[in-house]
């Protein structure tokens, strides 16, 4: 199942079926996660799509999510991907197994400089 938060928690929520979701994207042109509240409701009551009723798990979940600060948020897997690599280049620069010039083109690719 699918579980989409709609105009944030305070609004509401909808919760639909992977094949429902489908549905809507297919007939929208649009993923349901982009789709306005109304443009979803919309589309959903033309297709004659009823949206499932949320348990109490999935009301904590979308309490949760609205409560996140950015500050609680893991760092962006961009972030992360290009420290890491910058930290292999520089040990394999190290070892010898490529040349400093080597290192700094790479870093100025990844930095984008």
């Amino acid at each position: 199942m699918v579980l989409l938060a709609v105009g944030g928690a305070a609004y509401g929520a909808v919760k639909l079926t992977q094949q429902d979701a489908q549905r809507v994207e297919e007939h929208t042109g649009e993923s349901v996660e982009e789709l306005s509240e109304e443009d979803l409701i919309a589309a959903m009551e033309e297709l004659g799509i009823q949206s499932i009723e949320l348990t109490e798990d999935d009301q904590a979940i979308i309490a949760d999510e609205g409560s996140a600060s950015p500050a609680d948020a893991p760092a962006a897997p961009e972030e992360e991907s290009y420290l890491d690599e910058l930290e292999k280049l520089a040990d394999l620069r190290d070892k010898g197994v490529i040349s400093e010039e080597d290192y700094e083109a790479k870093k100025k690719q990844l930095l984008g400089l």
